[in-house]
């Protein structure tokens, strides 16, 4: 076979091949010759062949193949450990030892109580036998409780030195009976009252107070109210008018009830701050408010100016157990 040259251009190696095919057909023994195109030489690898995308797409695919395969669990799929203090006891051997250091002690101390008993015929605690010295917690507990009695002591009279801050109306007991101290006599305002309301008792004997002090102890008592919180601070005071002309009998009540310092009767059912609130008073068997109430609404106007307390109309006949009543703290028109 001819031998090629090494670097042929296409264009010589088409004219080379038209002039090996002439030569071959001017032979007598003709032979048909294939010759195949020189093909670039692949000696160039796939990956001077890509792209710089393409490589940087490998070079990540690389990488993030080498952290998957790099990567740790969290989860702890260790098998759990033996836990052979607990099997084997070993915890509860201090307590064994000591329990029977315990018993041996009191079995030491039985023993020779028994060979002292022997030795000594029954004749124990003699002149000759020597005094057991043994320790004991007896004066420790008595300073101990002489120091609790001594703390008592103090808070007892801390607690007698209190003042409470509620004003519950009962007078303060005094160590030593004081005589009472001379008020100064105060300037009291006249009483005017409109005579239409007490025309309808012109048929009763009723004799009208004197002094404008009677005046205004009967028709205009006043009665406060102390708000506060069970075991806890004051809220505040709130003081009453009572108009007896308008409701006697529930006047009559509310002043007895207060009187007699029956305070916790009174029972605050709900409050509305800066609107109004109502109270609940329990009634006896023997009440005079299980009758039918007098009730003049021409007295006073509801409407005309806030703090005014007042009651429904619907318990005028007579309330079953208890006498409700609301306190306005914003005046609001009454119908």
């Amino acid at each position: 076979m001819a031998d090629f040259p090494k670097c042929l251009s296409d264009d010589s190696l088409y004219e080379y091949e038209q002039n090996e095919k002439k030569r071959l057909t001017q032979t007598s023994n003709p032979k048909i010759v294939h010759f195949r195109r020189n093909v670039r030489p692949s000696h160039t690898s796939h990956k001077l062949r890509q792209r710089p995308s393409q490589l940087l797409h490998v070079q990540q695919w690389r990488d993030h193949r080498h952290r998957l395969k790099q990567i740790a669990s969290n989860l702890d799929n260790k098998p759990p450990r033996y836990q052979a203090a607990r099997q084997t006891g070993v915890m509860g051997l201090y307590n064994n030892a000591i329990t029977f250091m315990s018993r041996t002690k009191a079995n030491m101390q039985m023993l020779m109580e028994l060979s002292h008993f022997l030795r000594t015929r029954g004749a124990i605690q003699t002149f000759r036998s020597d005094r057991l010295y043994t320790t004991s917690s007896l004066a420790y507990k008595i300073k101990t409780l002489e120091r609790v009695e001594e703390e008592n002591r103090d808070i007892a009279k801390r607690l007698l030195d209190v003042v409470s801050q509620v004003d519950t109306g009962l007078k303060a007991k005094s160590k030593t009976c004081q005589p009472p101290k001379k008020t100064r006599s105060r300037r009291i305002k006249p009483f005017t009252m409109d005579e239409m309301p007490l025309k309808k008792y012109e048929g009763y004997n009723f004799e009208m107070p004197q002094t404008d002090e009677e005046r205004w102890l009967l028709f205009r008592p006043l009665i406060y109210f102390d708000i506060y919180l069970k075991d806890s601070r004051p809220l505040g005071r709130i003081v009453v008018e009572l108009f007896t002309e308008a409701a006697p009998v529930v006047v009559l009540e509310l002043v007895r009830s207060c009187v007699f310092n029956l305070h916790n009767k009174f029972a605050i059912r709900r409050v509305f701050p800066d609107l109004w609130l109502d109270a609940e008073l329990p009634l006896s068997s023997n009440s005079e408010l299980r009758k039918p109430l007098e009730y003049d609404a021409k007295v006073i106007d509801h409407g005309a100016s806030s703090y005014v307390l007042s009651f429904s109309k619907d318990y005028l006949k007579a309330p079953e157990c208890s006498q409700r009543f609301s306190h306005w703290l914003r005046s609001c028109n009454q119908e």
